[in-house]
């Protein structure tokens, strides 16, 4: 289309009225249909669209704004990344707007778009989609933006990472080498073919479980999504399988793990004479219960500060954000994985 796009080009074309735009833009959805909302983001993204008063902040001054969007509130499993993060732009005199897509596509899409809206100067996100697609093309426009925590298949911009691979391969071996004789990774995915991240780490664990313990993938690697009942139902078909045999299990995150252990609980499961149990653990519990749970921790302050360095040098350098950040994580190992 010849011309420039204004908020009244896509009114026309959405075949609605200007302060219906104006509600979208603002993320004031009101009473506005899913259909409505997906045909004006469409119609946006035809265009490459960009309010004109963002487009002159973005190029000309800074907001001294930052958006963070995260994928999840759960357990406050980010809290510990926003605050390293928050500390790095607060000591370099910018405020943050944070908004959370609950591991949601588009509403993630909102997030950022409320973050637009706001004229941020840079965006930081805890991704929930898999592909860079979305993300390259905030890019494409000259917006700062960096990942954080999880890899996104085919980004080959800013991010911070831990490097999972190793610590996996620690735990493992610290399993093997106590005697146990299979090891099963609960996985808060439905499909690999959702999550890049996870699909690695699930990679990873297959390929030392079939090494140390003579595992195929399928019986090593279980996804079970975020149900809790899924979770339960893994947990007691894995306590059934492989009579007689020395078994552990690792769970993908927080919130899992702390399934697992409030099931095992309930049900009497001696840990770890009847199941060794570990994972990943964000908040720093797993040495407080009993028995010390064995767990992989991330340094989610780190990846914080990382990230919130890496934009706040994009920003005074008026550059984007194209630095790869892999950091390494701990492995402890405790009484839920030691056998006597």
């Amino acid at each position: 289309m010849a011309g420039k796009i204004t908020i009244s080009t896509i009114a026309k074309e959405a075949g609605v009225s200007k302060t219906t735009i104006s509600r979208y833009l603002n993320g004031n959805y009101g009473y506005m249909s899913e259909a409505t909302r997906a045909q004006i983001a469409q119609i946006i993204e035809k265009y490459d669209y960009v309010p004109s008063g963002i487009a002159r902040t973005l190029k000309s001054k800074k907001s001294k704004l930052i958006g963070i969007v995260v994928n999840t509130m759960r357990y406050n499993v980010a809290s510990k990344t926003v605050m390293g993060m928050q500390e790095v732009f607060e000591h370099s005199g910018y405020a943050t707007i944070i908004c959370c897509s609950n591991d949601d596509p588009a509403a993630e899409d909102s997030a950022i778009q409320m973050c637009l809206n706001q004229q941020v100067d840079g965006i930081v996100i805890i991704p929930c989609c898999n592909e860079a697609k979305k993300y390259q093309a905030l890019y494409d426009r000259g917006i700062p933006i960096m990942l954080c925590m999880r890899r996104v298949q085919d980004w080959k911009h800013g991010c911070v990472y831990v490097r999972h691979e190793p610590l996996i391969q620690a735990m493992l071996l610290h399993l093997h080498e106590q005697g146990f004789e299979k090891a099963r990774f609960l996985l808060d995915v439905d499909s690999f073919v959702d999550s890049f991240h996870k699909r690695r780490m699930g990679q990873e664990f297959a390929r030392l479980a079939a090494e140390y313990f003579g595992m195929t993938a399928q019986e090593s690697v279980v996804l079970v999504g975020r149900d809790e009942d899924r979770i339960h139902r893994a947990l007691d078909d894995y306590l059934t399988a492989y009579p007689g045999q020395r078994k552990a299990l690792m769970a993908v995150n927080t919130h899992t793990l702390f399934l697992t252990l409030a099931h095992l609980t309930k049900h009497g499961v001696k840990i770890p004479d009847e199941l060794g149990v570990c994972g990943y653990d964000a908040l720093g519990w797993s040495e407080l219960v009993a028995p010390g749970i064995s767990a992989i921790c991330q340094p989610m302050y780190r990846m914080g500060v990382a990230a919130g360095e890496e934009m706040m040098t994009a920003l005074c350098e008026q550059k984007s954000c194209e630095r790869e950040i892999a950091l390494d994580g701990e492995t402890f190992f405790r009484a839920s994985t030691i056998l006597k």
